[in-house]
């Protein structure tokens, strides 16, 4: 037997929905065993506004994500700045330039390194 009412409902508020909320909302009313009209009900009743501190925290998460987000975005362009630079590089060019730069220290023994690398059997 349904619960009577002290105040019978007799007022009407249209809400204007797309077909796909719709769907959602008679989807979601089902699943917590309601009608359209008392899941609509009794969403609007429980809505509130955020409290000053529930605000106040919103805020701070924002400040914190926005730091996040300036962060990757430089991360992001610090990449690609070396993925351009790898894309460049020339690896005969590299080697050229370090071979020279090498053979021109006068502190390496050349000749005492290709011995101890070829275990003193130079060919």
């Amino acid at each position: 037997m349904a619960t009577q009412l002290q105040h019978p409902r007799s007022s009407r508020v249209v809400v204007l929905v797309s077909p796909a909320e719709k769907q959602r909302i008679a989807d979601s009313a089902a699943a917590a065993d309601m009608t359209v009209s008392d899941y609509m009900r009794t969403a609007a009743e429980r809505y509130s506004e955020p409290s000053e501190a529930e605000q106040m925290l919103m805020r701070e998460l924002l400040i914190q994500l926005e730091a996040a987000n300036a962060s990757t975005e430089k991360a992001f362009a610090a990449l690609e700045t070396e993925q351009a630079r790898a894309a460049t590089f020339d690896e005969n060019a590299y080697r050229t330039q370090v071979r020279e730069q090498l053979l021109t220290r006068t502190d390496i023994d050349w000749n005492a390194l290709g011995e101890a690398l070829s275990g003193g059997t130079r060919q």
